[in-house]
């Protein structure tokens, strides 16, 4: 290498390394080079970051002892579609004694107009706030004036009564960000349990003592552990098809208060364990004390059902009358107060109310049944290592039967004995049994769900592919054609699959078991497509309405599972016959790729028997859940997937 060489290099380093560290990332002050650059190094496709992000939290002295944390942070905008970002909410708690307050919001956009610096306040009148639900308000506000190379900084303080629910740091988000600092003031007598949630390591994780750091009267003191956790360099967080909620994965610090010791010598458990919990569980009033309300469902079914002997045929019947008659509200509110008197005499109620009421009325009939409370998929995992009641949000039914085990959920009346809806499909819950103690169970579907689609195709002459279809759809994809039909009527349903095939012309239509969900949903119709003949040869796309239209997993890379809630088998079976005097002449070969220790597999044959082509396709996820690293494998699967589905074609040619 030549000494000028060695010389451009140095600069070119000297240049980047210069142009990352002239943002301030030191605290909140808006610096000549914050304004004036122009891009994020270290990731080239943000249209916004993060250059500083601090917290700091710490019991507050005096006569209340509530929780403050005061936030602040610095947001560079790099052009137009980092707009959106100009935008901030933030949430605040309530329950019906107490709320969350804040105070002191300051928020500033900063710009260079005609090589001067403008500072632009937002006005009291600017913020806006919104009830989001019972327990959750929205603080909002947007930034004025902002332009590309704009910088904003806000700040405010939070006071909670809440100390319980000691809310932690979020150092990953939707933007990526420079250096992200959380520092929490923790009495020695609070005792938490913290943990880093994610896969991103911390920069800064240092814990000292503050002697004397809250005031507790009369001369008391109280020592604190000063913490400081410090990230830099911290990826977006981008979500994607196919996973649970978000706060799974990304990277945060958790705190669960676990006991609190009084200056008196009291001594109050927040973290308990099961035993105690299961006793609590059993004495509350939307849970254990509408579970022994049995006697009062012994007329919710009709005479001909009870009179059956009790094997699955008649839970069956039981099941299905039970959802044709109560109406889930959309609701979940499992904690709140409810009592299925109200169900039995409205027919509608939320998860609650209308799985405990599924579940005392199985009871009543003399079924072995237990309810088992879950976190949605939405609301991300429940913890395991000790009970967190607030970590739940929804409860559901286990029915056994002659040794075997099925969940029910009463809420959807689409589904199929012994599913449950996707947003339950959340790993596991904890099945409740108050007399020989509650336990994790599996929420993992033991039935596979099934797309088969048949098809015989006809080529004419005239180009014109003329075809009959039939297309079963069996589990999940069954549950979910069901339901669309329950909410846009059976026309809708018909025209919308028309209107969603522009490529192809439907007659006939026909559904089957719309209403049975014990059988496989079918559609069966004829139909009617063009093939493309280019220079002499004739082109026919095999698959009519491909499975997959684009690769779902579109990430350079994924820090989180892929999660796709039950395992699933895609089948294809065509038969393409074509006129005498017409010949297959190029006919693609016969594929096959498997995803390591037999997790799944895609395979595609082509068998010619005379004028007929026979092509058989078949996908198969052998798992419903696949850790990170089998990321880029399952992205590569899927590129296969839709290459053979989207760009296959058969040519065929003519005699002369």
């Amino acid at each position: 290498m030549t000494k000028i060489t060695h010389i451009l290099l140095f600069f070119l380093l000297s240049s980047s390394l210069f142009s990352q560290e002239t943002y301030n990332y030191r605290n909140i002050l808006v610096s000549n080079s914050d304004l004036n650059n122009t891009s994020y190094d270290k990731d080239s496709t943000a249209n916004a970051f993060f250059i500083y992000e601090k917290g700091y939290s710490r019991i507050q002295n005096g006569n209340k002892y509530n929780l403050l944390t005061d936030y602040e942070a610095k947001i560079k905008i790099l052009n137009e579609q980092g707009f959106e970002h100009s935008t901030v909410e933030f949430v605040l708690y309530r329950n019906k004694a107490r709320k969350e307050r804040y105070r002191n919001l300051e928020a500033f956009t900063h710009n260079i107009d005609d090589g001067k610096i403008t500072k632009i306040s937002i006005q009291k009148d600017q913020i806006f706030e919104e009830i989001y639900n019972e327990n959750y308000t929205v603080v909002k506000f947007t930034f004025p004036q902002v332009q590309p190379g704009s910088v904003l900084t806000y700040k405010y303080q939070i006071e909670s009564p809440f100390i319980f629910n000691f809310n932690g740091w979020d150092f990953q988000n939707s933007l990526p960000k420079m250096y992200s600092e959380y520092v929490s003031d923790l009495p020695g007598n609070y005792h938490y349990n913290i943990g880093l949630v994610g896969t991103l390591k911390l920069e800064t994780n240092k814990s000292s003592i503050i002697k004397n750091c809250l005031e507790v009267g009369m001369g008391g003191a109280s020592d604190c552990v000063h913490n400081t956790y410090v990230m830099k360099d911290i990826p977006a967080f981008k979500t994607e098809k196919y996973m649970t909620a978000k706060k799974n994965y990304f990277s945060r610090i958790k705190y669960e208060l676990k006991v609190f010791k009084g200056f008196d010598g009291s001594v109050k458990k927040y973290s308990e364990t099961w035993k105690n919990v299961d006793r609590q569980l059993q004495k509350e009033r939307t849970i254990g004390l509408q579970l022994k309300k049995v006697k009062s469902t012994k007329d919710i079914f009709p005479d001909s059902l009870q009179v059956l002997p009790n094997t699955l045929s008649k839970a069956k019947k039981l099941y299905t009358y039970f959802t044709e008659n109560y109406v889930w509200n959309n609701k979940y509110e499992i904690f709140r107060y409810g009592d299925i008197q109200d169900v039995l005499k409205t027919k509608t109620g939320n998860v609650a109310g209308i799985n405990i009421l599924l579940h005392n009325a199985l009871k009543q009939q003399g079924f072995k049944v237990n309810s088992i409370l879950l976190s949605t998929r939405e609301n991300g995992y429940a913890t395991k290592n000790y009970p967190i009641l607030t970590d739940f949000n929804y409860i559901i039914v286990q029915i056994s039967i002659n040794g075997k085990k099925y969940l029910l959920d009463g809420t959807e009346k689409a589904l199929t004995f012994g599913e449950i809806p996707y947003r339950c499909l959340n790993q596991y819950g904890r099945l409740l049994d108050f007399k020989n103690g509650s336990s994790w169970v599996d929420l993992k579907p033991t039935q596979r769900s099934l797309h088969f689609f048949k098809e015989e195709i006809k080529l004419d002459k005239e180009l014109n592919l003329m075809g009959v279809a039939k297309y079963t759809y069996l589990g999940y994809p069954g549950f979910y054609k069901r339901k669309k039909i329950d909410q846009i009527g059976k026309d809708a349903f018909i025209e919308q699959i028309k209107s969603r095939n522009v490529d192809l012309t439907i007659h006939d239509l026909k559904l089957y078991n719309r209403k049975n969900s014990d059988k496989p949903f079918e559609e069966e119709f004829s139909f009617n497509r063009l093939a493309e003949e280019i220079d002499g040869l004739i082109y026919v796309r095999p698959f009519t309405k491909p499975f997959f239209k684009e690769n779902p997993f579109k990430l350079t890379e994924r820090s989180f599972p892929v999660d796709f809630g039950f395992k699933d088998t895609y089948t294809y079976s065509i038969s393409l016959e074509i006129p005498d005097k017409y010949n297959f002449i190029d006919t693609p070969k016969n594929s096959y790729y498997s995803i390591p220790n037999n997790l799944g597999k895609v395979g595609v044959s082509y068998n010619q028997n005379g004028q007929q082509l026979l092509i058989t396709y078949r996908i198969n996820f052998n798992s419903s859940y696949y850790p990170t690293e089998y990321y880029p494998i399952l992205k590569k699967f899927f590129e296969l997937v839709v290459n053979i589905e989207n760009n296959t074609f058969i040519t065929i040619s003519k005699e002369s």
